[in-house]
C-alpha cells in the first residue's frame, strides 16, 4: 500500500509570502525545497483538505472517498470546496470540526452537500473503535489550540498513525502512545525547531515521539518555514537512528 504525503508544509507554506528567511529564500530558487500544505493520502482516502488541495489533486488524479479531518484550523480545511470534483464524499472528524467543515460546504455552495452530490458528516467520538469502508480507525484526542485529534488506522494489515497537529504534552499520554505504539507507519509532526506547550512539536520531542512509538518507518511533515533547513532535519534523524524520513511534498511510501 501506497501513502502519499501530498504537503509537507505548516500553515504559512515555504516559501512564506514576503519571508526572506533561509529556508523561504532557498525555495525560491529550488522548487524541492517547496513546502504546500499538509495533506495526506491513501487507498481513496484523504487526511485534511488542505487550501493547497486543488494543486494535490491536479497532480495526485486520484478518486477520493472519504475524509479523515484532523482539527479545524484553516490549513487543515479550507481545501474542502476543492472537492466538489467527487460526486459521493463521506467526511469523519470529532463533532466541532465537522461543523467547520459544514460551515465551509454552506459558505462555498449554500449547503453542506451541494446539489447532484451525496456528502455526508459521520461524527467520530474520541477512542472508539470505528469501521470506515475497508479500514478500522480510532480518533484519539490531542492537546492543541483547538478540538483536535490523531488517528491510527488498521487496513491492509498495516497500522498507520497519524497525529495530526500536536502539542509536547502527547510525550506524556500513555494511552494515545500505547494506542500508536508498533504501527508500519507513523506520520508525526515536526512543526518547529522548538516545541511550544500546547500548540506544536519541536524537532527534539518530534524524534523523541518517534522513538517511543517504534514504528517500522516514521515520516516527519507540517514543517514550518522558521524550522531547520531540510539537510539538517535530516541530519538529526541519522543521529538519532531513527528509520524513516522528512517528508518532501509528494513523498511516496511503500506500507
Amino acid at each position: 500500500m501506497k501513502v502519499v504525503i501530498l504537503g509537507s508544509g505548516s500553515y504559512s507554506g515555504t516559501p512564506k509570502p514576503l519571508c526572506n528567511c533561509e529556508n523561504c529564500s532557498r525555495a525560491r530558487i529550488n522548487p524541492a525545497l517547496r513546502r504546500t500544505r499538509f495533506s495526506l493520502y491513501f487507498e481513496k482516502t484523504l487526511v485534511d483538505p488542505s487550501p493547497d488541495l486543488h494543486y494535490h489533486l491536479e497532480r495526485l488524479n486520484r478518486k477520493i472517498e472519504r475524509v479523515l479531518i484532523t482539527h479545524g484550523h484553516f490549513d487543515h480545511v479550507f481545501g474542502l470546496p476543492e472537492l466538489q470534483v467527487f460526486r459521493k464524499v463521506e467526511f469523519h472528524s470529532n463533532g466541532e470540526t465537522l461543523e467547520v467543515a459544514k460551515s465551509l460546504s454552506r459558505l462555498a455552495f449554500g449547503s453542506e452537500s451541494l446539489e447532484g452530490h451525496e456528502w455526508n458528516y459521520n461524527e467520530l467520538k474520541f477512542w472508539e473503535n470505528t469501521k470506515v469502508g475497508r479500514m478500522r480507525l480510532v480518533h484519539f484526542p490531542v492537546v492543541h489550540t483547538v478540538k483536535a485529534g490523531g488517528f491510527v488506522i488498521w487496513i491492509g494489515g498495516k497500522k498507520i498513525a497519524i497525529t495530526g497537529d500536536t502539542g509536547p504534552e502527547i510525550l506524556g499520554d500513555e494511552r494515545a502512545l500505547k494506542l500508536m505504539e508498533g504501527a508500519d507507519l507513523l506520520v508525526a509532526e515536526m512543526t518547529h525547531r522548538k516545541a511550544i506547550p500546547g500548540s506544536h512539536l519541536g524537532v527534539e520531542e518530534a524524534i523523541e515521539l518517534a522513538k517511543r512509538v517504534g514504528a517500522d518507518y516514521t515520516v516527519f511533515a507540517h514543517i514550518s518555514h522558521s524550522n531547520y533547513p531540510h539537510e539538517v532535519l535530516e541530519k538529526r534523524l541519522r543521529e538519532a537512528k531513527v528509520e524513516g524520513e522528512v517528508a518532501r511534498d509528494f513523498t511516496w511510501v511503500e506500507v
